[in-house]
């Protein structure tokens, strides 16, 4: 079952009107590429990584990986969207649910080699199944967030700020693999820019939902990550 998973994602990674996303309902990374954009796909026996100048992704086999396959459901043909989830039982989705900003060291698992010298802080969402990083270069910024630890993020807008005007990377990590998005974060009042990016959404966050009610996600299963095919944009 596994390899048949792999064996599907390779095929959706080949196609470049394919949309993947990972993380839940108020924070989620999404990566998408343009059909002639430079592009490196690696598939092993048990990984699947894809990459571009923009963000990357990675897919690791797993015994207990199940695949989802839906349409969200619409009174109106043209809204309904194709999907794939794959997902993990709960308890072997869990993650470290870290509640406060934690620094982590050096990104060993960056998928490209010259990121791995880059600082993680997890940002403390405190998600059972997500884990929300920042990768940063900058001895600054850096610092300042190794001063910060423990403390709880959306209570010091002086920290976002700061990372929101930085070259930081967004790591968002599940049981299954990550997406990492390379392109800068947007302005309060801008637009996420087409391609590789991320949200984050407070409000929706505190839900505690792991995805959006309208997926016909089995109980006890947990999506660790999501394919859309031609690229559609996912309900979170």
């Amino acid at each position: 079952m596994t390899i048949d998973a792999l064996d599907l994602a390779e095929r959706h990674a080949r196609d470049a009107t394919c949309g993947w996303s990972l993380g839940v309902f108020g924070a989620v990374a999404e990566f998408m590429r343009d059909a002639d954009e430079a592009t490196a796909i690696d598939r092993q026996p048990s990984r699947l990584e894809l990459s571009t100048a923009r963000g990357a992704l990675r897919l690791d086999a797993h015994p207990a990986m199940q695949v989802i396959t839906y349409e969200t459901p619409s009174r109106h043909a043209e809204r309904r969207r194709p999907g794939v989830a794959l997902c993990l039982p709960q308890d072997q989705a869990q993650l470290a649910t870290r509640a406060v900003l934690t620094a982590l060291g050096p990104d060993a698992q960056a998928i490209r080699p010259e990121d791995r010298a880059g600082e993680v802080f997890d940002l403390g969402l405190g998600t059972p199944t997500l884990d929300a990083l920042i990768r940063i270069t900058d001895a600054d910024l850096i610092a300042a967030l190794r001063a910060a630890e423990g403390a709880t993020l959306f209570a010091r807008p002086d920290l976002l700020g700061q990372i929101a005007a930085s070259e930081s990377h967004r790591v968002f990590l599940s049981a299954l693999g990550r997406i990492e998005v390379f392109q800068p974060i947007p302005p309060p009042d801008g637009t996420s820019p087409e391609g590789p990016h991320t949200h984050l959404l407070p409000k929706l966050l505190a839900h505690k939902l792991r995805h959006a009610a309208n997926l016909p996600i089995p109980d006890g299963l947990a999506v660790c990550l999501s394919i859309h095919p031609h690229a559609e944009t996912p309900d979170h």
